[in-house]
């Protein structure tokens, strides 16, 4: 069984966290970590010049995390 479905067979909801150069944070609610791992490339590809980090967090714990560095994205977690 994958670490991503529930006993119930459910996949567990995720959250996409996009932290902007500013500082601001936006939370984006995601169906489940797949959607939010498709959200985050999304994000980094279409606003990557507007972010300094994408997380994304299920169940209060970090599954992944992006810095922005000068040549590009390096997932750090």
């Amino acid at each position: 069984m994958s670490a991503n479905i529930n006993p119930a067979g459910e996949t567990r909801p995720a959250n996409l966290i996009l932290i902007e150069q500013s500082g601001a944070k936006r939370e984006i609610p995601q169906p489940s970590p797949l959607d939010g791992m498709a959200g985050a490339e999304q994000a980094m590809h279409e606003h990557g010049h507007q972010l300094r980090e994408v997380k994304l967090v299920s169940e209060k714990k970090a599954i992944a995390r992006w810095k922005a560095y000068e040549l590009g994205w390096r997932r750090v977690a």
